[in-house]
């Protein structure tokens, strides 16, 4: 049963970050957001807030037409994403109920927002199979190979490092929040890709120096290359650290937080 609109209800506004897709809730204030350990929501870095769908209200696109769908596991789940930017946007959980990706409202301020463990998603029938890592013949000594990929395993990647992953950045630009991306950076000849012709689609937007990509199956994002930025990244990949499927403990990477929304170009849709 919906529950009926309350005069303390907030309209929040929200979209992809190309804009195809816009969308508002009327809810009672966002004070909280909720997350999970589940395989999907850990590589989206999704967090939550939960609604009925009368409470949601599409402004320009469609649910099912301008976005693409996501099925996994017991397909109970539709993850909603776009095709364009690869902005997550949500997750249809039943005719009446939803999940809507807080990272993708404008009218939140998510650094005073408490965020919340909800789900304990690991023991989530059916088990996640990892994909399988992209080969790279014998690892020399010295060498770690680092293996991810999106979800769905057809955008994979393994990274050869001789140095240990300690440290992640964390910028709050327009599309990396959305992504929810942690990025470590490596020499773009360490990296070795599967599906990087068939299964990757690459957003940018402004200067069109960063390429952004993400899973065209899944939507999850994997990857940044940079082109003509006159710096050290132009010869550069940077890796979504929550897309690493061998061993990496993100709760003891030393964080660098980058404030992209105050250094970039202000965000407009169009």
């Amino acid at each position: 049963m919906s529950e009926k609109p309350q005069a303390s209800d907030r309209e929040y506004y929200g979209n992809c970050h190309c804009g195809a897709f816009r969308f508002k809730l009327r809810v009672p204030e966002i004070k909280v957001g909720f997350t999970c350990n589940c395989s999907i929501c850990s590589k989206n870095g999704y967090v939550w807030t939960y609604l009925q769908h009368d409470q949601f209200t599409v402004v320009k696109g469609d649910a099912d037409t301008t976005l693409n769908t996501y099925l996994f596991g017991k397909r109970e789940n539709a993850h909603k994403f776009c095709p364009t930017c690869g902005t997550s946007v949500m997750e249809v959980q039943s005719v009446h109920s939803m999940g809507v990706n807080i990272r993708a409202l404008e009218n939140v301020d998510f650094d005073s927002l408490k965020v919340e463990h909800q789900v304990d998603g690991i023991p989530m029938e059916p088990p996640y199979q990892v994909p399988e890592p992209v080969l790279t013949g014998s690892v020399p000594g010295g060498i770690t190979a680092h293996h991810g990929s999106c979800h769905c395993g057809s955008l994979a990647y393994t990274l050869l490092s001789t140095e240990k992953i300690t440290e992640a950045t964390l910028c709050n630009c327009s599309i990396c929040h959305r992504d929810g991306a942690l990025w470590i950076y490596h020499e773009s000849d360490m990296v070795s890709w599967r599906g990087m012709d068939s299964a990757a689609v690459e957003y940018t937007f402004g200067k069109r120096q960063v390429s952004h990509g993400f899973c065209k199956i899944c939507g999850v994002s994997v990857f940044e290359k940079f082109r003509g930025t006159n710096t050290r990244n132009d010869t550069r990949t940077a890796l979504n650290a929550r897309t690493m499927n061998s061993e990496l403990d993100l709760g003891t990477l030393e964080m660098e937080m980058w404030d992209g929304k105050a250094t970039l170009p202000a965000y407009q849709v169009d």
